[in-house]
Protein backbone atom coordinates (compact mmCIF):
# COMPACT_ATOMS: atom_id res chain seq x y z
CA UNK A 1 0.00 0.00 0.00
CA UNK A 2 2.77 2.41 0.98
CA UNK A 3 4.73 1.55 -2.16
CA UNK A 4 1.72 2.36 -4.36
CA UNK A 5 1.13 5.59 -2.47
CA UNK A 6 4.77 6.63 -2.79
CA UNK A 7 4.75 5.66 -6.46
CA UNK A 8 1.74 7.93 -6.94
CA UNK A 9 3.56 10.80 -5.22
CA UNK A 10 6.60 10.20 -7.38
CA UNK A 11 4.40 10.48 -10.48
CA UNK A 12 2.96 13.77 -9.22
CA UNK A 13 6.38 15.23 -8.44
CA UNK A 14 7.73 14.11 -11.82
CA UNK A 15 4.77 15.77 -13.55
CA UNK A 16 5.48 19.02 -11.70
CA UNK A 17 9.06 18.91 -12.98
CA UNK A 18 7.87 18.75 -16.59
CA UNK A 19 6.76 21.72 -18.62
CA UNK A 20 3.17 20.50 -18.84
CA UNK A 21 2.49 21.47 -15.22
CA UNK A 22 3.27 25.09 -16.13
CA UNK A 23 2.18 25.14 -19.75
CA UNK A 24 -1.30 23.67 -19.60
CA UNK A 25 -2.74 25.90 -16.82
CA UNK A 26 -1.46 28.96 -18.68
CA UNK A 27 -3.04 27.72 -21.91
CA UNK A 28 -6.35 27.38 -20.09
CA UNK A 29 -5.87 30.83 -18.58
CA UNK A 30 -5.31 32.28 -22.06
CA UNK A 31 -8.51 30.60 -23.25
CA UNK A 32 -10.53 31.97 -20.33
CA UNK A 33 -9.21 35.51 -20.87
CA UNK A 34 -9.99 35.22 -24.59
CA UNK A 35 -13.61 34.28 -23.86
CA UNK A 36 -13.96 37.03 -21.23
CA UNK A 37 -12.84 39.56 -23.83
CA UNK A 38 -15.70 38.47 -26.05
CA UNK A 39 -18.21 38.71 -23.21
CA UNK A 40 -17.02 42.07 -21.85
CA UNK A 41 -18.59 44.24 -24.61
CA UNK A 42 -21.88 42.40 -24.20
CA UNK A 43 -21.72 43.04 -20.45
CA UNK A 44 -21.15 46.78 -20.98
CA UNK A 45 -24.00 46.94 -23.49
CA UNK A 46 -26.31 45.12 -21.09
CA UNK A 47 -25.42 47.44 -18.20
CA UNK A 48 -26.00 50.53 -20.34
CA UNK A 49 -29.37 49.36 -21.62
CA UNK A 50 -30.45 48.08 -18.19
CA UNK A 51 -29.60 51.42 -16.58
CA UNK A 52 -32.15 53.20 -18.78
CA UNK A 53 -29.66 55.81 -20.01
CA UNK A 54 -31.08 55.77 -23.52
CA UNK A 55 -34.27 57.39 -22.21
CA UNK A 56 -32.36 60.57 -21.40
CA UNK A 57 -30.12 60.68 -24.48
CA UNK A 58 -30.47 62.79 -27.56
CA UNK A 59 -30.35 61.21 -31.01
CA UNK A 60 -26.67 62.13 -31.40
CA UNK A 61 -25.77 60.61 -28.04
CA UNK A 62 -27.56 57.38 -28.89
CA UNK A 63 -25.78 57.15 -32.24
CA UNK A 64 -22.42 57.81 -30.55
CA UNK A 65 -23.12 55.09 -27.97
CA UNK A 66 -24.01 52.61 -30.71
CA UNK A 67 -20.70 53.36 -32.44
CA UNK A 68 -18.90 52.87 -29.12
CA UNK A 69 -20.65 49.53 -28.66
CA UNK A 70 -19.59 48.44 -32.14
CA UNK A 71 -16.02 49.52 -31.36
CA UNK A 72 -16.08 47.54 -28.10
CA UNK A 73 -17.26 44.47 -29.99
CA UNK A 74 -14.40 44.96 -32.46
CA UNK A 75 -11.91 45.30 -29.60
CA UNK A 76 -13.36 42.19 -27.98
CA UNK A 77 -12.90 40.18 -31.18
CA UNK A 78 -9.38 41.57 -31.63
CA UNK A 79 -8.50 40.68 -28.04
CA UNK A 80 -10.00 37.21 -28.41
CA UNK A 81 -7.86 36.57 -31.49
CA UNK A 82 -4.72 37.88 -29.73
CA UNK A 83 -5.10 35.61 -26.69
CA UNK A 84 -6.05 32.64 -28.86
CA UNK A 85 -3.01 33.21 -31.07
CA UNK A 86 -0.66 33.52 -28.11
CA UNK A 87 -2.18 30.43 -26.51
CA UNK A 88 -0.91 28.36 -29.43
CA UNK A 89 2.60 29.71 -28.97
CA UNK A 90 2.97 28.94 -25.26
CA UNK A 91 4.23 25.46 -26.12
CA UNK A 92 7.07 26.93 -28.19
CA UNK A 93 8.55 28.57 -25.11
CA UNK A 94 8.97 25.27 -23.28
CA UNK A 95 11.48 22.69 -24.43
CA UNK A 96 12.35 19.43 -22.75
CA UNK A 97 16.03 20.30 -22.36
CA UNK A 98 15.34 23.59 -20.58
CA UNK A 99 16.15 23.58 -16.88
CA UNK A 100 14.20 26.78 -16.17
CA UNK A 101 10.67 26.35 -17.49
CA UNK A 102 8.48 28.66 -15.38
CA UNK A 103 10.29 31.86 -16.41
CA UNK A 104 9.62 31.53 -20.17
CA UNK A 105 5.90 30.89 -19.60
CA UNK A 106 5.50 33.79 -17.17
CA UNK A 107 7.47 36.12 -19.47
CA UNK A 108 5.23 35.14 -22.39
CA UNK A 109 2.15 35.91 -20.30
CA UNK A 110 3.57 39.32 -19.33
CA UNK A 111 4.30 40.10 -22.98
CA UNK A 112 0.80 39.06 -24.08
CA UNK A 113 -0.81 41.03 -21.26
CA UNK A 114 1.19 44.11 -22.28
CA UNK A 115 0.19 43.71 -25.94
CA UNK A 116 -3.47 43.26 -25.07
CA UNK A 117 -3.68 46.12 -22.59
CA UNK A 118 -1.59 48.42 -24.79
CA UNK A 119 -3.69 47.88 -27.91
CA UNK A 120 -6.94 48.01 -25.96
CA UNK A 121 -6.08 51.32 -24.31
CA UNK A 122 -4.24 52.79 -27.27
CA UNK A 123 -6.76 51.98 -30.00
CA UNK A 124 -9.93 51.78 -27.94
CA UNK A 125 -9.19 54.80 -25.77
CA UNK A 126 -8.29 56.99 -28.73
CA UNK A 127 -11.32 56.07 -30.87
CA UNK A 128 -13.86 56.13 -28.04
CA UNK A 129 -12.61 59.53 -26.87
CA UNK A 130 -12.69 60.79 -30.46
CA UNK A 131 -16.27 59.62 -30.93
CA UNK A 132 -17.41 61.33 -27.73
CA UNK A 133 -15.68 64.55 -28.78
CA UNK A 134 -17.02 64.54 -32.35
CA UNK A 135 -20.59 63.84 -31.30
CA UNK A 136 -20.45 66.22 -28.36
CA UNK A 137 -21.57 63.68 -25.79
CA UNK A 138 -22.23 65.50 -22.51
CA UNK A 139 -19.60 65.22 -19.78
CA UNK A 140 -21.67 63.20 -17.31
CA UNK A 141 -22.68 60.59 -19.88
CA UNK A 142 -19.21 60.49 -21.40
CA UNK A 143 -17.64 60.10 -17.98
CA UNK A 144 -20.06 57.34 -17.00
CA UNK A 145 -19.51 55.27 -20.15
CA UNK A 146 -15.85 56.16 -20.48
CA UNK A 147 -14.91 55.24 -16.92
CA UNK A 148 -16.59 51.85 -17.29
CA UNK A 149 -14.24 50.79 -20.12
CA UNK A 150 -11.25 53.16 -19.86
CA UNK A 151 -8.98 53.93 -16.87
CA UNK A 152 -8.85 57.73 -17.27
CA UNK A 153 -12.21 58.61 -18.79
CA UNK A 154 -12.61 60.40 -22.10
CA UNK A 155 -11.90 63.84 -23.52
CA UNK A 156 -10.06 65.65 -26.30
CA UNK A 157 -6.67 65.37 -24.58
CA UNK A 158 -7.15 61.63 -24.18
CA UNK A 159 -7.37 61.21 -27.96
CA UNK A 160 -3.62 61.88 -27.92
CA UNK A 161 -2.74 60.47 -24.51
CA UNK A 162 -4.25 57.00 -24.91
CA UNK A 163 -2.16 56.01 -27.97
CA UNK A 164 0.99 57.15 -26.16
CA UNK A 165 0.00 55.20 -23.05
CA UNK A 166 -0.81 52.13 -25.14
CA UNK A 167 2.54 52.24 -26.92
CA UNK A 168 4.43 52.56 -23.63
CA UNK A 169 2.50 49.65 -22.13
CA UNK A 170 3.33 47.40 -25.11
CA UNK A 171 7.01 48.36 -24.99
CA UNK A 172 7.22 47.96 -21.20
CA UNK A 173 5.56 44.55 -21.27
CA UNK A 174 7.87 43.39 -24.04
CA UNK A 175 10.94 44.73 -22.22
CA UNK A 176 10.09 42.94 -18.97
CA UNK A 177 9.29 39.72 -20.84
CA UNK A 178 12.56 39.82 -22.80
CA UNK A 179 14.57 40.43 -19.64
CA UNK A 180 13.02 37.33 -18.05
CA UNK A 181 13.62 35.29 -21.21
CA UNK A 182 17.20 36.50 -21.44
CA UNK A 183 17.87 35.32 -17.88
CA UNK A 184 16.30 31.95 -18.61
CA UNK A 185 18.23 31.58 -21.88
CA UNK A 186 21.53 32.42 -20.20
CA UNK A 187 20.85 29.96 -17.39
CA UNK A 188 19.77 27.17 -19.76
CA UNK A 189 22.70 27.73 -22.13
CA UNK A 190 25.15 27.83 -19.24
CA UNK A 191 23.91 24.52 -17.84
CA UNK A 192 23.93 22.95 -21.32
CA UNK A 193 27.51 24.17 -21.85
CA UNK A 194 28.60 22.72 -18.51
CA UNK A 195 27.09 19.35 -19.44
CA UNK A 196 28.78 19.37 -22.84
CA UNK A 197 32.11 20.31 -21.25
CA UNK A 198 31.83 17.44 -18.77
CA UNK A 199 31.06 15.00 -21.59
CA UNK A 200 34.01 16.30 -23.63
CA UNK A 201 36.37 16.08 -20.66
CA UNK A 202 35.19 12.56 -19.88
CA UNK A 203 35.70 11.54 -23.51
CA UNK A 204 39.19 13.02 -23.62
CA UNK A 205 40.08 11.37 -20.33
CA UNK A 206 38.87 8.02 -21.63
CA UNK A 207 40.95 8.39 -24.79
CA UNK A 208 44.01 9.33 -22.72
CA UNK A 209 43.60 6.22 -20.59
CA UNK A 210 43.26 4.01 -23.65
CA UNK A 211 46.42 5.42 -25.20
Amino acid sequence: MNNKLFAFFETVWSYIDTGKFYREPFRWLYAVIAVLNLLFPLYIIFLTIDSGLFKYMSGGDIFACILVFLLLIFLGIMSFHLWSNRQKKVKEYLQEENEFIAIPVVSHFIQTMGEWLGFYIGVGGCLISLLFVLFGVNDSLGGMLGNSVLPMGVGFSMVIMYPIMGFLIVVSGRLIAELYRALAAIANNTKRLVKETKVTDASEESKAQES
